[in-house]
């Protein structure tokens, strides 16, 4: 009877593993990197290198507000996000359908920064919540892959639970490929098992309101309810709403400001939202464990409280820890690292299993129709995908700074590197040499990874290169280190 479980677990692993692992190696590359969407974000706009930090004056915060004001009169549904110590900057912003956009003030004089326009880590973002799809089928598919992957850890638990603990102690790096990544495979799903139901379990929750409404009542529908606050940033552009608010002689917001400090604490602050001549003061995602969206309302003609708003019973409580847990705003930097390796760590598991399925069923499909389209798509979410970040980076920087729709653009060249990727990949596929397809995308990744922070010298300052480590000597260096670890990669499937 045990043994035909295990048979049974064996069979649903291996299917709802595989078809669910190629959305959840695009999830979870993506939701890695989206841990450091506003870092990201930062890196793709270098002018800001040359910005110094500085603390935010009330005639700043008055001054950006009323230039919100006359952006929102001339139909740009218009937000502000106040400075934090991941991005210094004030910035008014709307949504664009994609991407947070708009343009940054410093936050001591409100005076312009130019920067370029680009849809930042935000891309990264919508990719692991949506598949960049929308916000119906793509958070349904991304919901049936959480579930998929509850399955297979479930299923993979009793499959190994008589030798969890040998399977703890060994791994075999050199021995033979499918025992190598076998060892791996098993090794990561174990020590990293925690992290993964988790993250899977977070993230069907907190998708479930949006898909089945009539189980999660109000769905707080405020800009960056489910996204950061300070992340997809550019160069201001107008974008028309249905009903553009009529802009009287607005109050000036640093009293509302303090007064929302007073009540919510210093340094909670992280929002403000314009609606129908209210304005809210909104707490940050950092500013506790929990995000919630609780702000006080204030009449914007005059300034008056209107009404103090918070969570309002313990079921949206919940659902606030539950986002907090799920996104870690609210974290410090080692806990925030720790997230986004143990994220590359499941990435790296969930592709270890889509290339032991291919391992698998080779000698007996290899050349079946359907064994070498899911051997494409294997490849394509395990080499392609990062292949495709890593052009997205590029392109940032060597795509004219005040081109029109440069930030389209950049997304463009992400998705079209990433076609390339799936073309090629079936391309050596059906012509029966898909390891050099995947050797072949890993030397690409490689040596545009190592060759990143050279590139990144040429197109920014270097007014700060010798000031310590920022926010730019860390993204060349994790991504050095990726591209090493894919060259490793690449000299070890170049061994016969």
């Amino acid at each position: 009877m045990r043994d035909n479980l295990r048979i049974r677990m064996g069979w649903l692993h291996e299917w709802v593993g595989f078809v669910g692992g190629l959305i959840l190696v695009i999830t979870f590359t993506a939701g890695s990197l989206a841990l450091f969407d506003t870092e990201l974000t930062r890196w793709m706009q270098p002018e800001l290198s040359r910005y110094t930090p500085a603390p935010m004056t009330d005639q700043a915060l008055n001054e950006v507000g009323t230039l919100a004001a006359e952006m929102r009169s001339e139909g740009a549904n218009a937000f502000i996000t106040l400075p934090t110590p991941r991005d210094p900057i004030i910035r008014i912003q709307h949504f664009d359908g994609h991407a947070f956009v708009g343009s940054a003030y410093r936050p001591d004089t409100a005076f312009p920064v130019a920067t370029r326009q680009t849809g930042g880590g935000q891309l990264f973002f919508d990719l692991h919540h949506s598949l960049y799809y929308g916000p119906f089928w793509g958070n349904m598919l991304t919901e049936i892959a959480a579930i998929g992957l509850l399955v297979a850890v479930g299923s993979g638990v009793v499959i190994h639970f008589r030798s969890i603990f040998t399977d703890l102690l060994l791994f075999r790096p050199f021995a033979s490929k499918t025992r190598a990544f076998m060892d791996a495979h098993i090794l990561a799903g174990i020590l990293f098992l925690p992290f993964m139901v988790m993250m899977a379990y977070t993230g069907a929750v907190i998708h479930a309101p949006r898909l089945f409404p009539m189980f999660g009542g109000n769905h707080h529908g405020r800009p960056g309810h489910e996204r950061p606050q300070q992340t997809a940033h550019s160069q201001h552009t107008h974008t028309p709403r249905t009903e553009a608010d009529d802009a009287p002689a607005a109050a000036p917001l640093a009293p509302m400001f303090h007064q929302a400090e007073d009540v919510f604490g210093t340094g909670t602050i992280g929002l403000v939202l314009f609606d129908h001549g209210k304005v809210s003061m909104t707490k940050a995602d950092s500013a506790s464990f929990a995000i919630t969206r609780d702000h006080l309302e204030f009449s914007e003609t005059d300034g008056t409280l209107l009404k103090t708003v918070r969570a309002p019973d313990t079921l949206h409580r919940l659902g606030g820890t539950l986002r907090g847990l799920h996104f870690i705003r609210w974290a410090p930097l080692p806990l925030r690292w720790l997230y986004f390796l143990s994220g590359l760590v499941g990435s790296a598991m969930m592709s270890g299993g889509l290339v032991l399925f291919l391992m698998k069923h080779r000698n007996q499909k290899a050349g079946r129709f359907d064994f070498r389209l899911a051997e494409t798509l294997t490849i394509a979410v395990t080499t392609g995908l990062p292949l495709a970040c890593l052009a997205y980076l590029w392109a940032n920087r060597l795509i004219w700074s005040d081109i029109q729709f440069r930030s389209g653009i950049e997304v463009r060249v992400f998705f079209g590197v990433w076609a390339f990727s799936v073309a090629h990949a079936a391309w050596r596929s059906f012509s029966g040499r898909s390891k050099q397809g995947w050797n072949e995308q890993c030397f690409l990744f490689a040596a545009f990874a190592l060759a990143l922070l050279p590139l990144d010298l040429l197109t920014r300052s270097m007014n700060s290169f010798f000031n310590g480590l920022d926010v730019y000597k860390a993204v060349d260096l994790t991504v050095i280190g990726l591209g090493t670890l894919a060259f490793l990669i690449h000299r070890r499937l170049a061994t016969p």
